[in-house]
């Protein structure tokens, strides 16, 4: 219910525990040196003391600077926590010793102290054991175990009514320091809390002073002037709702009495809108929204008291109006505007991300408060003006805050891209200085050319040893040959000449080509919509374009809700789906690329980069930019798609999103009713070994019958041959719709003496090079697969032959000689001659046959070609060839 996973339950209860701890000493300290500053002249104490105790923090703020650069995160905690308790004995010498303004002053400045130090190991802690996506679901509820203890502490404010009950409040506070130090040590003994530099690209060095004096990060410079202006406001209000509340009541139990039931109602209300609202309101609302709450909120309110003023509002309408004002900033500021002020900083790089958060509450929240202070105490003397001038400050003070923080959001957004972006890449500046590519020289054509020869090169691509010839040609035509690369990218035409079209349209770089590729983006073949939206990266997001492509993510989205839908009724293991869980990834690959045409592509491209890797932090930083950037609906249906979660509750976000499905057919009748057209034929083929049709689903079967895919043809013989014998009534119906049936089961008989597609690819998944590559892929390497046999004896390849072919042994065994000595020997599943496959070179070693051996080739030049098309088999490829290299090291 709170949203809280289960893997981070002892780490969430830790942290809130531990913010309970330090919440009820703070706010006994806090209700001690207000008891003694509400006494005496508050109009003038209270100024002093907020200057006072600026001062004080920002003297405390250097030291722990000074600290928090030398010392490792998990001993600074610990010192910390032990200075507080210093402090807090301190205090209670002063409570016990004095009852002056002076020691009202210090112990006010105190108080301050602690709270500082208190919250920068907190903040400092958690900031690094929780992700940029955990802080902002979590940071409201950790950040929530100070509201209660608060609320206990302005309880007691109500009973107090000597100064010797002030020094149980602090000796109570002492306690309280000592329990949340040994919470710290358990945190520490759980987590590896360290601020570990990590490697990004260097910023461009600013040039104003302002950003020299803030590393260059112009995101640290607006959260830190907006703080100043937010504290020095909330000092003021502060300032005016204890100064009334003194004049309307007098007496010091009511006071104190009014401030602590006030203070109750407003953490009682923050507790609760953190633990069960700020979640919710920050999903929909956005971090944008709930930045600007704070400042719009209460500039509103501050106006409102110049309406009051000129309709003559009474003593009480005043104080229920501070009232009213002091609550409602409290609760944004505790609520709204904390956790989502931590959240900014979780872009940064863990030193950095500590070092802003220290500046920012270190000493420019402390400046603002001083700043209010200063203008307090100037105006404190005079009536005339003491009344609404803090009103005018105040609300220009919010009025700058809420500029800078509008500001914020976008500096946000780019550092999110700078922690995503590549350590060492080209600058915005080189980029510019690179040529566009082949459409500079489309414009200049050497000589004129007809369709003919366009449509003649076209056809060329197919040809690999003219292919590079036909490339150059096309992209040198320019405009002209476009014509005839649109035709060779519409329905019906080839997957290869359709690829090696869609790539030469791409560096043409034209506006006709990219028409031509938008139209094949919109083709429902998976493969050929991945084709176009490969050759689209070149070119620019097209805002004409836009629905088109917004439609397009919207399709893929609901076809996503139908694969996890099923999912979640066949289960998360099984053949079937293993194949859906590879389709979900091409979902997932596409949208990607479909994005990338309407919004900023480098974004994105950072984006998918980070979601794939392995860091959690990355991976959290670029979900970030996701949810900034891509309409809510969007960013949860893909947020659903990369989670790990079951897919029963992934289905759940779908159906919540897009509605529930309309139709209950069963996965497998499905995926054989879209066929080709949605899935890769390993899907469809599995579909048809494990789907038994009813006789109104036969049509949908016929058109694999004689496929010209030869997997999915033995699939679905296979699968009618299985009915034969169990289901005679749609075996025959299958019979009647298709009468050359018989023959075509004899001629799959017939080819048994051949290893199937089928078990081609189980082949291949238990060889050590594939073993981590989807069926899915593997079933694309079946068509080039080329099935040998050797006799005993026979030499298959000699040392120094020029090598293009990889070789898997399916029988026999394979002898590796270097001259008379054998090296080692391959048998069932082993492979052998890989490096061939990457470089044509002299072949290391000479392979004789020990057995009569049956196996299977690879030449290079259609390995290339299917490595162009699925990036997943040269992927795994390397990984193979770097752990042999590494073996080959050790050795």
């Amino acid at each position: 219910m709170l949203g809280v996973r289960p893997d981070e339950t002892r780490t969430v209860w830790l942290f809130f525990l531990h913010n309970f701890l330090l919440g009820i000493g703070t706010i006994l300290v806090y209700v001690a040196a207000n008891v003694i500053l509400l006494e005496n002249n508050p109009e003038r104490n209270l100024p002093l003391a907020y200057g006072t105790a600026a001062l004080a923090m920002m003297a405390a703020g250097r030291v722990y600077t000074h600290f928090e650069h030398h010392l490792v995160l998990q001993k600074l905690a610990g010192r910390v926590l032990i200075a507080v308790v210093a402090l807090a004995g301190v205090l209670g010498a002063l409570v016990f010793l004095g009852h002056s303004v002076a020691a009202a002053v210090a112990i006010m400045a105190g108080y301050r102290v602690i709270y500082l130090l208190t919250n920068l190991e907190f903040w400092g802690v958690s900031a690094v054991v929780f992700d940029v996506r955990q802080s902002k679901r979590l940071f409201g509820l950790i950040s929530a175990g100070d509201m209660p203890a608060k609320a206990l502490g302005a309880g007691l404010a109500i009973i107090i009514h000597a100064h010797t009950d002030l020094l149980y409040l602090l000796l109570t506070a002492f306690a309280a320091y000592g329990a949340a130090l040994l919470v710290v040590q358990a945190t520490l003994r759980s987590h590896d809390v360290e601020a570990r530099p990590v490697g990004r690209r260097q910023r461009v060095a600013g040039t104003s002073v302002w950003q020299r004096w803030f590393g260059n990060n112009q995101l640290v410079l607006s959260i830190c002037l907006s703080l100043t202006a937010i504290a020095a406001v909330t000092t003021g209000v502060e300032y005016s709702f204890f100064v009334n509340v003194k004049h309307k009541f007098h007496d010091q139990t009511l006071v104190m009495q009014y401030v602590g039931g006030v203070l109750a109602l407003t953490y009682l209300l923050a507790m609760l809108f953190k633990v069960g609202l700020a979640q919710v309101t920050l999903d929909r609302l956005g971090i944008r929204r709930m930045l600007l709450t704070l400042p719009a909120t209460v500039l509103a309110g501050l106006l409102a008291f110049g309406g009051l003023s000129w309709l003559g509002a009474g003593e009480s309408t005043l104080l229920i109006y501070f009232c009213g004002l002091y609550l409602g900033l409290e609760v944004l500021r505790r609520a709204v505007f904390d956790p989502v002020f931590l959240v900014l900083f979780q872009p940064l790089a863990p030193p950095e991300r500590l070092q802003a958060h220290t500046l920012a509450k270190g000493y420019y929240e402390p400046l603002g408060m001083g700043l209010a202070g200063l203008l307090l105490f100037l105006t404190a003397s005079h009536e005339a003006i003491a009344e609404w001038l803090p009103f005018v400050w105040m609300a220009l003070f919010m009025a700058g805050a809420l500029y800078f923080l509008a500001r914020t959001y976008g500096h946000y957004l780019a550092e999110l891209q700078h922690a995503l972006s590549q350590r060492f890449s080209l600058t915005e500046e080189l980029r510019t200085e690179l040529p566009d590519g082949p459409a500079t020289a489309a414009a200049t054509v050497l000589a004129p050319a007809d369709l003919a020869e366009a449509q003649e090169l076209t056809a060329l691509l197919l040809d690999k040893k003219r292919r590079p010839a036909a490339t150059a040609r096309l992209l040198a035509l320019g405009p002209v040959a476009v014509p005839a690369l649109a035709a060779a990218l519409r329905p019906g035409t080839s997957e290869a000449l359709a690829r090696r079209a869609a790539s030469v349209a791409g560096q043409l770089r034209l506006p006709e080509s990219r028409r031509a590729l938008v139209a094949l983006a919109q083709q429902p073949h998976p493969t050929r919509r991945e084709m176009a939206l490969r050759a689209l990266r070149g070119f620019a997001p097209v805002a004409a374009d836009a629905p088109i492509f917004q439609g397009l993510v919207e399709d893929e989205l609901r076809l996503a809700q139908r694969l996890i839908t099923g999912l979640a009724h066949l289960g998360s293991t099984g053949e079937l789906a293993r194949a859906l869980d590879y389709e979900l990834d091409r979902i997932e690959q596409r949208i990607f690329g479909l994005l990338q045409q309407l919004y900023p592509p480098q974004l994105i491209v950072d984006a998918q980069r980070g979601v794939a890797h392995a860091a959690r932090e990355r991976q959290a930083n670029a979900l970030e930019i996701l949810d900034n950037l891509i309409p809510r609906p969007w960013y949860q249906g893909l947020q659903a798609l990369l989670d790990v979660s079951p897919a029963a509750e992934r289905a759940q976000v779908f159906d919540q999103l897009l509605g529930p499905l309309t139709t209950t057919m069963a996965m497998p009748a499905y995926i054989i009713q879209q066929g080709e057209a949605t899935f890769s034929d390993w899907t469809v083929a599995v579909a048809l070994r494990q789907h038994v049709p009813t006789l109104g689903q036969l049509p949908d079967w016929l058109p694999y019958f004689n496929s010209p895919d030869a997997l999915l043809q033995e699939s679905a013989l296979t699968a009618i041959n299985h009915l034969a014998t169990s289901q005679h009534t749609i075996y025959d119906e299958a019979l009647r719709l298709l009468p050359v049936l018989p023959h075509l089961l004899m001629s799959h008989h017939a080819a048994a003496a051949h290893l199937p597609a089928q078990s081609r690819v189980g082949l291949l998944r238990h060889t050590a090079l594939f073993a981590e590559t989807p069926e899915n892929v593997l079933s694309s390497i079946v068509p080039i697969m080329q099935e040998v046999t050797f006799p005993a004896g026979h030499q298959i390849f000699a040392k120094g032959d020029l090598g293009a072919s990889l070789y898997i042994v399916y029988e026999g065994e394979v002898g590796i000689f270097n001259g008379p000595q054998l090296l080692t020997t391959f048998r069932q599943g082993d492979f052998f001659g890989e490096l061939a496959l990457l470089d044509a070179e002299p072949r290391s070693a000479t392979a004789v046959a020990q057995s009569a051996v049956r196996a299977f080739r690879l030449d290079q030049d259609d390995f290339y070609d299917v490595m162009e098309e699925r990036s997943e088999v040269l992927r795994n490829i390397l990984r193979v060839l770097c752990q042999r290299l590494r073996k080959q090291n050790e050795a």
